[in-house]
């Protein structure tokens, strides 16, 4: 089929989960399929990274710029699209895509995620949206959380338009594509419709040998946490870990350290987090070299949503996980017996003890969860799935 692919972001570099999952769908997904890609990038710098999406048909960019910026805050406030909405409702977009469908004859129209429909004009051909969450979930943890009470209102308002725009375009797709059975049944259940597929995150197997530690530093272990820190879900739970739950682990073991790795972190947050063995890291050109080096990946997310590229990866590379139920949402593994999950973070210091102490109870964990990427979480197994979403979209219309 010939594809027209519109996405939030420029899939490359791979700093972050929705820029992995686009990058490597784009690239499965080209060997069957004639994709172009519109995509929406923050400076023109980024046009760089075109050359690394020669397996597209095509690439086209529009710049956004950043979210945070007076004109959509604005647009949100007086018009009808909730923030995230507003920020991707582009005429200039709107009038490329317009123009290629007028040129190219497409079967078939993907976008991802919903959000950037105001860019997308009426089509006639079946429309595929992928979900990396169902984002007013994600907002409304996050405005349950915010500190500043009386702001809280204020946001609780764009949940509520988010939540309208979210249902509204997934009624008005041929088909739907979440990242977990747990958000494929919401989106089920407010759209009262069966054209729902789930299509998981994965992990570029051959990428990440599997190179467990035989044993760990019990006087110094080193303690990981990945994430991109522009998103709400990641911000919260480093700040829970360097909180809460690094205090608990130092007091135990005085000599270990904690790296905290990822893009975009803000510097108040940054600061209050420096010291005491925690190192931020912000040029990790490379995530493997981090987890070669760690003991324990330990990542304590409390707002759920989509599902974890950290958390796969580490599983992937032979890191022993720890997490939470909300880390775990959307992956089909067995807690206990493939990561561990932590319900009360006052107990964390006996956990970490047997991880590092018990051989044979790591290596068991870390070959466990490493089988179940082999089998559930390739790239080359999820992309039969979007296959199928896709074709499905396109028999439902014809």
């Amino acid at each position: 089929m010939k594809v027209l692919f519109v996405s939030a972001v420029m899939p490359y570099p791979l700093y972050s989960g929705g820029q992995i999952r686009i990058y490597h769908l784009l690239k499965e997904m080209s060997k069957y399929h004639e994709v172009s890609l519109f995509a929406f990038i923050r400076t023109p710098e980024e046009e760089k990274y075109i050359r690394e999406l020669g397996f597209c048909k095509k690439v086209t960019t529009v710049v956004r710029g950043r979210a945070w910026q007076p004109r959509y805050v604005i647009r949100s406030v007086l018009g009808i699209y909730p923030f995230v909405f507003a920020t991707y409702d582009s005429s200039q977009m709107r009038h490329l895509i317009r123009q290629e469908l007028a040129r190219t004859r497409y079967d078939l129209v993907h976008i991802e995620p919903g959000y950037v429909l105001p860019s997308v004009p009426a089509v006639d051909v079946p429309m595929v949206v992928g979900e990396h969450n169902i984002e007013h979930v994600v907002y409304e943890g996050y405005s349950r959380r915010f500190p500043v009470a009386v702001i809280r209102p204020l946001l609780y308002v764009d949940v509520l338009k988010l939540r309208f725009w979210e249902r509204r375009v997934w009624k008005r797709a041929d088909g739907v594509v979440a990242v977990s059975r747990e958000d494929a049944r919401e989106i089920s259940r407010i759209t009262g419709t069966d054209r729902v597929s789930m299509v998981p995150n994965a992990v570029a197997v051959s990428s990440f040998p599997f190179l467990p530690q035989k044993t760990c530093s019990v006087q110094a272990p080193v303690f990981l946490f990945v994430g991109n820190f522009s998103w709400v879900q990641n911000r919260d739970a480093v700040e829970f870990l360097g909180n809460r739950v690094w205090p608990v682990i130092r007091k135990r073991y005085p000599d270990g350290t904690l790296h905290i790795v990822g893009k975009h972190m803000p510097g108040r947050l940054k600061r209050r987090l420096a010291g005491n063995g925690i190192d931020v890291k912000e040029d990790v050109a490379d995530i493997r070299t981090e987890l070669t080096k760690a003991d324990i990946f330990i990542a304590p997310i409390h707002i759920g949503g989509g599902t974890k590229f950290k958390i796969l990866e580490a599983m992937a590379a032979g890191i022993p996980v720890v997490t939470t139920t909300k880390g775990v949402e959307g992956l089909e593994i067995v807690p206990g017996k493939e990561l561990i999950v932590v319900t009360n973070w006052d107990t964390i210091g006996q956990t970490v003890e047997r991880l590092l102490t018990d051989n044979d109870y790591r290596l068991g964990l870390v070959r466990a969860a490493r089988a179940r990427i082999e089998r559930d979480y390739s790239w080359e197994n999820v992309a039969r799935r979007l296959d199928a979403a896709w074709h499905a979209a396109y028999e439902r219309r014809h």
